[in-house]
């Protein structure tokens, strides 16, 4: 990733994450390159964010006398949205910061003209001495650097696990520059940095696998240990079913590509407004949604259930705002249902020995689910259980009761008023 300070650029592609800085009275350790090398075989891999092991480092060997101005690594990770890292540290601002770039960044000049994209395809060093030269700008970063002060500016591949690549870049604001000393002790911390790189990049990728499969929540249970199947905890929430009206047919008559670009579009819509309002994704099955609202044991049920039914009224305008959309030119609109219920779910791991699913199974998901049916008979968008209706406490109209599929009795089913559409922002 560029570590360009193009701000207005980084903020449209990238994402800026933790942030660490250091109090103005703060001192670094001082020290040899030796003591850095130790620490960074030991201590280093103890740090909870690499955020902040990464601002230790920079100051230790700013204490052990290298004259960094500024300091960053980069690589790539594997993400959905993601496509590379960059930690970067600036000495002057006693500031950190870890950033990821969208995938929308690798076909940009900032990064393609960029010192760090040459040197994760080439794997050479890269070194430009900036101070009183005017041909050094191969690189559009380093009119940026001569401007902050910098005068000498060094990239060094960093070599990872399994052929990865990792690249460090280092500045100086020192007149004449980087000795030669200066290079060669940053070339043997680099070669050692990759280890503590690879610590954090593959605990940073398993995150980030576990979350985009299993979801925010869901996923650091997982990484935490909560694996053994047959585990999980009863829990109280709102249960959210919804389902595309008509997409057998339109799935036959569309070619695949297309199928998969409406279904992301519908389930981005839908799960931007779930997790907006505090819920949580927990999986796609077909063209359906599988979501929950946590409440927590003595949490706010009334509270949980107006989120609940505020997002599906983003939710179901998200969707209709599709059809404006080159996705859906010469295609009628998509049109979801939605059905909401409250009540108490087990939430666990449930599969097979070699393949788990942690998800939510009892008599209220059963419910939620034969409401979304009963939802397209009565060609309502947003359907409500009694139970919710009732927590909710909102304006709603009742449907009447109906049998549904599977369940024992007849169940009265209601919708917000406004002919079954809850607005957006509907509390």
């Amino acid at each position: 990733m560029n570590d360009a300070p193009d701000r207005a650029v980084t903020a449209a592609l990238a994402r800026i994450g933790t942030v660490f800085e250091r109090p103005a009275d703060w001192q670094p350790p001082a020290g040899t390159i030796d003591d850095v090398v130790a620490w960074l075989l030991g201590p280093a891999r103890d740090f909870a964010r690499a955020a902040e092991a990464f601002d230790e480092l920079c100051w230790r060997l700013v204490g052990a006398g290298l004259p960094l101005a500024r300091m960053s690594i980069n690589g790539e990770t594997l993400h959905p949205l993601f496509f590379g890292y960059g930690l970067r540290w600036w000495r002057a601002q006693r500031r950190t910061e870890y950033a990821m770039a969208r995938h929308e960044m690798r076909k940009t000049p900032l990064y393609l003209d960029s010192p760090v994209a040459r040197c994760i395809e080439d794997g050479l060093p890269i070194r430009r001495r900036i101070a009183g030269t005017a041909d050094a700008d191969d690189f559009p970063i380093l009119a940026d650097l001569r401007e902050q002060g910098i005068t000498d500016y060094l990239v060094l591949p960093i070599r990872g696990a399994r052929r990865r690549r990792h690249v460090g870049t280092f500045a100086t604001d020192r007149s004449g520059g980087f000795t030669d000393a200066d290079v060669a002790a940053l070339a043997r911390v680099a070669a050692i940095f990759g280890i503590l790189v690879d610590h954090y990049v593959l605990e940073q990728i398993s995150r980030n696998v576990v979350e985009a499969y299993l979801g925010a929540t869901t996923g650091p249970r997982v990484l935490a240990g909560q694996i053994r199947r047959g585990s999980g905890e009863r829990l109280h929430a709102v249960i959210w079913s919804s389902d595309i009206r008509g997409f057998t047919e339109r799935s036959e008559r569309l070619d695949g590509e297309r199928v998969v670009a409406l279904l992301n579009a519908c389930f981005e819509a839908q799960g931007a407004a779930i997790e907006g309002n505090g819920g949580e994704v927990l999986k796609f099955i077909g063209d359906g949604l599988l979501a929950i609202f946590p409440i927590p044991g003595s949490g706010d049920e009334r509270g949980a259930v107006a989120a609940a039914v505020a997002a599906a009224g983003e939710a179901l305008a998200a969707v209709e705002a599709l059809h404006d959309t080159p996705l859906l030119a010469g295609e009628p609109p998509l049109r979801v249902v939605i059905a909401l219920h409250v009540g108490e779910v087990f939430y666990g791991n449930i599969g097979s020995s070699q393949r788990l699913d942690f998800t939510v199974i009892g008599p209220a998901v059963n419910l939620v689910s034969r409401a979304a049916e009963a939802a397209k008979t009565l060609d309502v968008d947003l359907i409500l259980t009694e139970a919710l209706a009732a927590a909710y406490g909102g304006g709603v109209e009742r449907l009447g009761e109906f049998r549904l599929r599977g369940l024992a009795g007849a169940r009265a089913l209601f919708t917000p008023r406004q002919g079954g559409r809850a607005p957006a922002g509907l509390s």
